[in-house]
């Protein structure tokens, strides 16, 4: 992946754990938008590991370790298969 296709993975990641993840329900709140962006990296990397139970895990590991939530497996699950969708479709050439 060259650094222009990466590059937009990183903004979709960052975009899909403010506005579907949101596990603390502030994605309306402009003012938080960089929120989630510390775990873009993570994310990033069990994204491009292919790995989609280590990624639904790293989801829910973010949730639990570093939030203090239950885990929420059903929407670590949505929201790895839409980061998958994406990462297929800049891969694809539909960015």
């Amino acid at each position: 992946m060259n650094r222009m296709t990466l590059d937009e993975l990183e903004r979709r990641v960052d975009e899909v754990l403010f506005y579907n993840w949101d596990p603390i329900g502030i994605n309306h709140y402009p003012a938080v938008r960089d929120e989630y962006q510390s775990y873009v990296p993570s994310i990033l990397y069990g994204l491009r590991s292919g790995d989609q139970d280590l990624l639904i895990s790293l989801l829910q590991e973010i949730q639990v370790g570093y939030m203090g939530l239950k885990a929420d497996p059903e929407l670590a699950q949505n929201v790895a298969m839409l980061l998958y969708e994406h990462k297929g479709a800049i891969e694809n050439g539909y960015e």
